[in-house]
């Protein structure tokens, strides 16, 4: 059957700005993403969605299926009659996007068993993703490794009791790794699974920027974005390449008044692996440059490509490809 759906909503109706916490946390939850699934091949009525959405309770069905229509996804419509039937809808872009985000995501990021389901405890990830997001800690952790004190020096409310209870969390989640400084500290940093989880951020930059939903325009900020380009670097090898360095730019806005935007430095260790680093390097071999919705297009649709230049453009281009490539490959489906 065809996707059938509504059109999307006069963008004037009140359905409030969906944040990027805000948005994790409610994938994060499971139902959603079902809800989105169960509705590509067309409209259901309550009772249909409640059977195609197996394992959880008819009224949390219904409480979801409420959230996602006030961001704009779905859409609930009576029929008349007695008694009177809810009918929902896909709602035209927006539903169809996030649906396709969904999915996409699912089969790149998340535990997907053989039938092509989705094991609900592995979106517990992103609401992970959500709390190292919103609290700064991802931002620390994406520039090195940190101690546990050093994140609970982070500007956020959390005391030092609750990032260290938060800390076992995401490690027992597999966010976290630990590792050991020369001087036997325990350090903490972020894991292949949390960086690869950055595309549903990406993701979702698109999808707000798209449908309206980002009141700046652009679906992430300059730093958001630079934060999601440092986060996948590390995600990129290119053995022949040992040894190169490139200059990735998140033009801002203002970048025509001299300011430079947000710069992540990439360096090619002995073995080809790509490592961000903070501080300019001595030289440049290539750069690639763009505004944050370029590099939105090209990370989390691929469908966009950012301006390159230097002695070695074709590397940044190869890397380029390869950071989108490593965000969405699909993860191995257990046998």
């Amino acid at each position: 059957m065809g996707i059938q759906v509504k059109s999307r909503p006069d963008a004037g109706e009140s359905r409030g700005t969906a944040e990027i916490p805000g948005l994790l946390r409610l994938l994060g939850a499971a139902a959603p993403g079902a809800i989105l699934i169960a509705l590509a091949d067309g409209p259901l009525r309550t009772k249909d969605l409640t059977t195609r959405v197996p394992g959880y309770a008819p009224r949390t069905v219904y409480r979801y299926a409420g959230k996602l229509g006030e961001i704009g996804a779905i859409e609930r419509e009576e029929e008349p009659g007695v008694p009177s039937k809810v009918v929902h809808s896909l709602i035209d872009p927006c539903g169809i996007e996030l649906c396709d985000l969904v999915d996409r995501f699912a089969k790149a990021a998340l535990q997907v068993l053989p039938d092509g389901e989705i094991v609900p405890h592995s979106w517990g990830s992103v609401t992970m993703l959500a709390d190292l997001w919103e609290t700064g800690m991802f931002r620390e952790l994406n520039a090195g490794p940190c101690t546990a004190t050093e994140l609970a020096q982070v500007s956020h409310d959390l005391s030092f009791h609750q990032v260290s209870r938060r800390i076992n969390l995401f490690m027992i989640g597999g966010m976290l790794a630990e590792t050991e400084d020369g001087r036997r500290r325990r350090r903490y940093e972020l894991t292949e699974q949390a960086r690869r989880c950055v595309a549903l951020i990406a993701g979702l930059g698109s999808w707000r920027e798209r449908c309206g939903l980002a009141p700046e325009g652009a679906g992430l900020t300059a730093a958001e974005t630079a934060d999601v380009v440092r986060a996948v670097v590390p995600l990129v090898v290119l053995p022949e390449h040992a040894g190169e360095r490139l200059r990735l730019e998140v033009a801002s806005p203002e970048s025509s008044n001299g300011d430079e935007g947000e710069v992540v430095w990439v360096e090619f260790d002995l073995d080809g692996r790509a490592v961000a680093r903070s501080e300019p390097l001595d030289r440049c071999d290539g750069w690639a440059r763009a505004e944050a919705g370029g590099w939105i297009g090209a990370l989390a649709r691929g469908d966009a490509r950012v301006p390159t230049g230097g002695a070695e453009s074709g590397i940044v281009d190869t890397c380029l490809d390869q950071m989108h490539a490593a965000l969405w490959a699909p993860a191995a489906t257990p046998s």
